[in-house]
């Protein structure tokens, strides 16, 4: 009975550890995934807050590309980090979207006086 309470004890033990590990290492992806979703929205918005123009329609499309762009960073942070596979195949498409409006709005911009931004 005594030898019962030990094993059992011990398995507990065990138990308790491997989840303790496994909440560690999902702590630690967060945290990456965190990481990088800052990383991205502070580059979107330096690059937004510097894509000025003379012309409000092209300040408009040179910051909606720094803007899509930054929906493409956050959408890779969640297809390398994330696990649901719903949201992962949102991620992925909202990344596919993006690149596509952003391929419109340099399209626009190179008939417009090019990509370059004019004071």
């Amino acid at each position: 009975m005594k030898m019962i309470a030990i094993v059992a004890a011990a398995a507990a033990l065990l138990a308790a550890a491997a989840f303790a590990q496994q909440s560690g290492a999902g702590m630690q992806h967060g945290q990456m995934a965190k990481q990088d979703y800052m990383k991205g929205m502070q580059d979107m918005h330096q690059k937004m807050m510097s894509a000025n123009d003379a012309d409000p329609d092209r300040a408009w499309a040179l910051k909606m590309i720094e803007h899509h762009k930054g929906a493409i960073s956050m959408s890779e942070a969640v297809l390398k980090h994330g696990d649901d596979a719903e949201v992962k195949r949102m991620a992925q498409k909202t990344a596919d979207e993006q690149r596509k409006e952003i391929a419109e709005l340099q399209a626009w911009l190179d008939k417009h006086g090019g990509r370059t931004p004019k004071p």
